[in-house]
């Protein structure tokens, strides 16, 4: 357990990662995760509906929430200091005593069913599950989190009550509480956990994804208003545990700032436009990202590449991006929720917690050099991959790639 004090603050949140999720999961149980999170949220032994459970916290001024990632599960509960020490059993009962009723499991099947196809339908979405899908291939991180709408109809109240068996164990979560609280009071709280027995054995080590692409350029035709245009460079097997992520984010935020001054305000090319790392434990992929009207396309990807080949890399840009991370990065941490993220995610990539200034330093080393070194290593023809997204024909994927000179 992970405990971090705020004096200040006039709420307490624990928030519980349980190390689960596509990465561990096959083509057939994919989505099985995401599948329980929900099912979970139908109701617990000691609050059977999903409206007893919101109740049950909503009544004490707090609110509950649950969301799941590539490599874990995470639920929450926050509630204000003064009924703080409600928060650690909450959680204990809804994820680790649910009801798991097969009506709970039918009923959640559509709502999934459902939630897949909204996602499918919102191209800001889904262009993220065509990039990973491109880039990685059969890996398990491939695939959608929310699963297939094959796997959702197949998995049955059995496989999920298995699955929370398997993963569901006091060695494989991490628990995290930040506000008003005192450590010693948090570790009473967490008493709550201490009748829970068993671990998990033997899980799969689970190879990093690389990048392998028989083509460069991806197009799906899609009837929409705009195009939608990745440009990303794999990271070459870094990620949130990587060393070098300061790095990553210093020079994806450097891109950031040249691509969306150049689209929106140069160009008039697009409404935005970024670049972010996008990113698992150990790979991923600094990605540029732009809407434009799709007779625009071409020029579009012609100007990211020119972005990217002309990069200004000296003192004066990689202070201002790293002044950039520093704010993003630490900005929002006097909320709670936002503080057990941080924490927790560090705990959970990295096993070595380190505290904003630590993190900031960290940043601030970052060198005009390093970020040369990067740009040579990762911005290069070989390592490029473009996917496009929307009424474009996929007649041009020829003519796209040989606009990919770095």
């Amino acid at each position: 357990m992970l405990v971090h004090e705020m004096p200040e603050a006039r709420s307490v949140t624990a928030r519980l990662l349980v190390k689960a999720g596509p990465r561990y999961e096959d083509k057939t149980t994919t989505g099985s995760a995401h599948y329980l999170e929900h099912v979970l949220s139908e109701g617990s032994k000691k609050y059977p509906t999903s409206r007893e459970i919101d109740k049950a916290i909503e009544d004490r001024g707090g609110d509950y929430t649950a969301g799941t990632h590539s490599e874990y599960v995470m639920y929450q509960g926050k509630l204000p200091s003064e009924g703080a020490g409600f928060a650690t059993e909450f959680l204990r009962e809804v994820v680790f005593n649910p009801a798991m009723t097969k009506e709970a499991v039918k009923r959640e099947k559509g709502i999934i069913s459902a939630e897949l196809g909204e996602q499918i339908d919102l191209p800001d979405q889904y262009r993220w599950d065509l990039l990973r899908e491109h880039v990685w291939g059969g890996h398990p991180l491939a695939r959608n989190t929310l699963g297939s709408f094959e796997s959702i109809e197949q998995i049955t109240l059995e496989d999920l009550l298995d699955y929370h068996n398997r993963f569901y164990k006091p060695n494989n979560a991490i628990l995290v509480m930040a506000g008003k609280i005192t450590t010693p009071r948090a570790i009473e709280m967490a008493h709550d956990f201490n009748d829970l027995s068993g671990s998990v054995d033997g899980s799969p080590v689970i190879p990093a994804p690389t990048q392998s692409v028989e083509s460069r350029v991806l197009i799906e035709e899609r009837d929409l208003h705009l195009a939608h245009i990745l440009l990303a460079f794999g990271t070459k097997g870094h990620g949130e545990s990587s060393l070098i992520l300061p790095q990553i984010k210093v020079l994806s935020r450097m891109l950031r700032n040249r691509i969306f001054y150049k689209f929106v305000y140069d160009l008039g090319l697009s409404y935005s436009a970024s670049c972010h790392p996008f990113l698992v434990s150990d790979n991923g992929n600094i990605v540029m990202v732009a809407n434009v009207a799709p007779q625009n396309t071409e020029e579009a990807v012609v100007n990211m590449v020119h972005e990217v080949n002309h990069l200004k890399i000296d003192d004066a840009s990689v202070e201002e991006a790293k002044l950039g991370v520093i704010s993003n990065t630490f900005l929002n941490l006097a909320d709670t929720d936002t503080l057990t993220g941080f924490i927790a995610e560090q705990e959970l990539y990295t096993g070595n917690v380190k505290s904003p200034e630590e993190m900031e330093k960290e940043i601030q080393m970052v060198s005009a050099a390093d970020i040369e070194r990067m740009k040579k290593s990762l911005f290069t023809g070989e390592n490029a991959v473009l996917v496009v997204l929307g009424p474009v024909s996929q007649d041009k994927s020829s003519s796209l790639d040989q606009k990919l000179l770095f």
